[in-house]
């Protein structure tokens, strides 16, 4: 069943809508090729191993208990959390058991609050780094894969590109996943969704109150009002979001800044580069496409394009073992 019109626009960024690294390079033992402005800092996390959670009491036992495994790291959508890549993170620690997964919520998402600026894409990969650092997550345990959906994808890109242009002592993944994360600017939609939710005062009294408010008052479909009303959390008086929409919408200005397309012709010279799109997923226009298959490919495999023709925007939820058995063929070479 197709989503109502304007909706696949909306959920492809709305679904899914470290201290200075410098300052503690020496600390960490790393080594930078280049200055930067981006800060960033450790973020909230989940490990999945054999698929199950690790209760987070348990997450200093496994470096002991796991570490000859490969890890593959997972970044959610804006306005998601890592709760919403664990599904298939638990599917595919449970038919590769030789890899653990790593689930992060990113900056101003989920239980990873204040962040300092600035608020870009290079932020969010140092982000990861420091989270890495601390896991012992370097050199020959560095993460042998990162998975980003939409806006984590952009990030899993912008990741895997960063670190093969720096000396730190992260290597970058042997491959890199990215999920119906559609180049260019994000459609006007999904600005009016961030500032139709920005006008609403909080706390709100009840998720159903909300749900009904964002139907009648902002003509939200029911799919995205409900949507919306699950990414709340207790406060004092009702409810509040889980993310912070200033970062948000700071990371939405991100998107027309980034060079996707030379990002992957670099990326892939040196690692796996695998695009996943969603066959009803309306963005992925023939423009768009023709313009990713034209990227210079040396090697030629190295770059990889993948359409799961009964998937939407949600390929992770819309067709899970397509996108297993895509990632598991790939990803059992690891």
């Amino acid at each position: 069943m197709s989503s109502p019109p304007g909706t696949m626009a909306v959920l492809r960024a709305a679904a899914s809508l470290p201290a200075r690294l410098a300052a503690t390079s020496r600390q960490h033992g790393i080594s930078r090729s280049s200055s930067s402005s981006a800060q960033g800092a450790k973020l909230a996390f989940e490990w999945i191993v054999d698929g199950k959670v690790i209760p987070a009491s348990e997450n200093e036992t496994v470096k002991d208990k796991y570490g000859d495994r490969g890890v593959i790291v997972f970044l959610h959508g804006l306005l998601g959390n890592g709760k919403n890549l664990r599904t298939p993170a638990k599917k595919l620690t449970e038919r590769l058991p030789h890899l653990t997964a790593l689930s992060l919520d990113i900056r101003g998402h989920g239980s990873s609050a204040s962040h300092p600026a600035p608020h870009t894409f290079q932020s969010c990969t140092q982000d990861v780094i420091e989270t890495l650092q601390p896991l012992g997550l370097v050199d020959e345990r560095s993460p042998v894969a990162i998975c980003g959906h939409s806006l984590g994808g952009r990030i899993a890109l912008q990741y895997s590109h960063d670190l093969q242009q720096s000396s730190f002592n992260i290597r970058s993944p042997k491959q890199t996943w990215i999920l119906d994360s559609v180049p260019g600017t994000p459609d006007p939609s999904v600005h009016s969704v961030i500032k139709a939710i920005s006008s609403i005062p909080l706390p709100v009294t009840s998720k159903t109150d909300l749900s009904k408010t964002l139907k009648e008052e902002y003509n939200f479909n029911k799919t995205i009002a409900m949507w919306m009303a699950s990414n709340l959390k207790p406060a004092d008086g009702g409810f509040e979001w889980v993310f912070d929409l200033d970062i948000a919408n700071e990371l939405l200005s991100n998107f027309a800044k980034q060079n996707f397309h030379e990002m992957i012709e670099v990326v892939a010279k040196e690692q796996d580069v695998h695009l996943v799109t969603g066959g009803k997923n309306r963005e992925w226009t023939d423009s768009v496409v023709d313009a990713l298959r034209s990227i210079p490919r040396q090697p030629a495999d190295r770059f990889q394009m993948h359409k799961l023709e009964e998937a939407g925007h949600w390929v992770h939820t819309d067709d899970l073992e397509g996108l297993l058995d895509l990632m598991v063929e790939a990803l059992d070479r690891t």
